[in-house]
């Protein structure tokens, strides 16, 4: 008997071994996102198994977040929409909680009501099952999708906005501008619309790779891995367009920071002011200047000296990264798959109480190599 229960409690044992071996990984390290979005009242982030996580001020947008697996997800100001796994959009939150429910009250007094000349039906996302990305508008209820053949749905009421979404399909990426919505073709050709059109003042750089956010505007990335970014601060006016020209894998602007990650995973931050520009010739104004001989001045600060809220360059120096989301509010996914967040807001922000799912372990004293120079 002493023998069976011997036996018995070393099977007990290498049970509880196994079973710690197993949970070891994932206690050692925080769960990995591979996609933020950042909106004006909230963030969320995307898991590797597909969940969405939201955070910020207390909203449906945050409370009410669907269940399962989504592919892509973003945000607006009280609203969010995602691809889930059979290629549809699922939207929530205050504004499509809305027009969902006026549109059952319309079917309750009336079942054979036509919804579609309600209007209701164009403030819903389209019943289609072939989309890969979703973005929406920062501040109203508009958004649109692009699916796999690269065309471009939206809905919602984008208002007395220039424009409309190009027709068509081979569009391979579409942005948020902060502003308006921009779509890159597979010629590297950008189309946009909304309120804020960079179609004239953007396109020379081209043909682009890549494109992305910028905080009210746009970054391009060109064959040669440089990144040409526009700002709806910048002067509409020929010659390289501000803020600032870098490699990199991709880049956000925070106000005039820029912030990008490196071919080698490294974060760098500039602060540039880009609103200065002379003429190489005497003019009487600026505005007669001859395109060529414009000369914009650029301003490059510390990374220290970057907003209150910036990343800090002691922390982020050792770090690697793969992954850059937000604007005035900004997340980086390290190489470990861990979670550095920052902001500029200076009275603090909701939108940063990132949980502790997507947070490292505090490091031990040493445990981080340390880079020679200031980056």
């Amino acid at each position: 008997m002493s023998r069976v229960f011997a036996s018995a409690i070393g099977l007990l044992v290498l049970a509880f071994a196994v079973l710690f071996v197993l949970l070891l990984p994932g206690m050692a390290r925080a769960e990995t996102p591979v996609q933020f979005s950042i909106g004006p009242t909230a963030a969320c982030a995307l898991t590797e198994a597909g969940e969405i996580v939201c955070w910020g001020f207390d909203l449906p947008l945050v409370r009410d977040v669907p269940a399962g697996v989504f592919t892509d997800v973003s945000l607006g100001p009280n609203d969010g929409c995602a691809i889930t796994a059979d290629g549809g959009v699922n939207c929530w939150g205050a504004g499509y909680a809305y027009v969902r429910a006026s549109v059952e009250r319309i079917l309750a007094r009336d079942p054979e009501a036509d919804i579609e000349a309600s209007g209701l039906a164009q403030m819903l996302p389209s019943e289609r099952s072939d989309f890969v990305q979703v973005v929406v508008h920062p501040w109203r209820h508009y958004a649109c999708a692009r699916s796999g053949d690269g065309d471009i749905a939206c809905w919602g009421d984008l208002g007395s906005s220039n424009g409309s979404a190009p027709s068509g399909t081979g569009f391979t990426e579409l942005i948020n501008t902060g502003r308006g919505f921009c779509a890159l073709d597979t010629n590297g050709a950008l189309t946009c619309w909304g309120e804020l059109v960079l179609d004239r003042v953007i396109f020379e750089p081209g043909p682009f790779i890549e494109i992305t956010p910028s905080g009210n505007g746009v970054c391009g990335v060109i064959a040669t891995g440089q990144a040409f970014c526009l700002t709806h601060r910048a002067p509409l006016r020929p010659g390289p367009p501000p803020p600032f020209t870098m490699l990199f894998r991709n880049v956000h602007i925070l106000g005039n920071q820029g912030c990008a990650i490196l071919d080698d995973g490294q974060l760098e931050c500039v602060q540039t002011f880009h609103a200065y520009y002379t003429c190489a010739v005497p003019t009487v104004d600026n505005d007669g200047c001859p395109p060529q001989h414009i000369r914009y001045r650029f301003m490059r600060l510390p990374f220290t000296l970057l907003y209150e809220g910036g990343p800090d360059r002691e922390t982020t120096a050792s770090r690697r990264y793969v992954g850059l989301f937000g604007d005035q509010a900004a997340c980086a996914i390290r190489t470990e798959g861990q979670v550095d967040c920052w902001s500029d807001f200076r009275s603090g922000d909701p939108r940063l109480e990132v949980p502790e799912r997507f947070r490292a372990e505090p490091p031990s004293i040493d445990s981080e190599p340390q880079i020679e120079g200031d980056g």
